[in-house]
């Protein structure tokens, strides 16, 4: 009977172990399914957390994206318009640099060249020259007249205080000796005056020069000559943009007016001056002068030489 029972415990412990054994399996399987499915769950939670950052940060980035083109275009914008008012800048800057390499420089003053027709003191107050300086102080211009003329000169001696060279004022003087063919000539023609250091030395380069010359002689009653002697004169000046000429016929009679006008005329064009169209008083009367000294005010106007 002990062996029996011993049998039957023994039966009995080994189904207890047996059913102990398929409990602990299920226990372990049913743990590691739990695991997975945990694995799992996390493992779909982290990708929605992913997918949500990403989102954001898709949002972000488009958010900004606008931002960032509104300041490029700003950024842009004054680039273009920096560059746009530098290019309009040195536009205004080439055209008044332009304007002012085309427009005439205002005269510094006036210089007389030539004849004195008012002989002795009453030169001081009644040449055109003196007339013209109290119509400039008249009409509030700062500028001063000097007087380079000679009373009762020619030509030659004219050009020989302004500086032309000797040789050439020679020239002159063997043609019209050759001309002449031994028959006397006036003074003027072939005589050159003595000049002080004073009448020839040039304080006047930077004016303007105002050439009324002719009307005692020096250039063999040819007008052709005497344009040739006024360009002489006005080539000692550095420059000969501007200028007015001035004439009258000579004091012998040798040339008429209209013949000395035409040729002054085609050489000079608008630079020129004749008293016989602005004046029937004679060039050598008080109102012939100030005659004379109105009409160079208004061309130096005219030609652009005052403001």
């Amino acid at each position: 009977m002990n062996k029996n029972y011993q049998e039957g415990r023994n039966r009995l412990l080994l189904i207890l172990c047996i059913l102990l054994f398929i409990l602990f399996g299920a226990l372990l399987f049913w743990s590691r399914s739990s695991n997975a499915a945990d694995a799992a769950r996390l493992q779909e939670l982290a990708a929605r957390e992913d997918q949500k950052d990403q989102a954001e940060e898709q949002d972000a980035s488009e958010e900004a994206r606008p931002e960032e083109t509104v300041e490029e275009e700003t950024e842009e914008n004054q680039e273009q318009a920096s560059t746009g008012q530098q290019n309009s800048e040195n536009e205004d800057q080439e055209s008044a640099a332009e304007e002012t390499a085309t427009a005439p420089t205002l005269a510094k003053g006036i210089v007389c060249w030539g004849d004195d027709l008012i002989n002795g003191e009453e030169s001081a107050t009644h040449s055109y020259r003196a007339v013209l300086q109290n119509l400039l102080n008249d009409s509030g211009y700062n500028l001063t007249v000097i007087d380079k003329t000679l009373q009762g000169a020619g030509t030659l001696s004219m050009m020989t205080m302004a500086g032309v060279p000797q040789e050439e004022v020679q020239s002159y003087i063997t043609a019209h000796q050759e001309a002449a063919q031994g028959q006397e000539l006036p003074v003027t023609e072939t005589g050159i005056r003595d000049l002080t250091p004073e009448q020839t030395q040039r304080n006047d380069l930077e004016y303007v020069p105002v050439i009324f010359m002719g009307y005692y002689g020096g250039w063999n009653h040819d007008p052709a000559e005497l344009a040739r002697q006024q360009e002489a004169i006005l080539n000692t000046f550095p420059q000969q943009e501007q200028y007015i000429i001035a004439g009258t016929f000579p004091l012998d009679g040798s040339v008429d007016s209209a013949t000395l006008d035409s040729v002054m005329s085609e050489k000079w064009g608008e630079h020129y001056i004749s008293m016989a169209s602005i004046t029937s008083n004679p060039a050598s009367t008080y109102e012939g002068q100030a005659d004379l000294a109105a009409a160079i005010l208004q061309k130096m106007k005219d030609l652009g030489y005052l403001a």
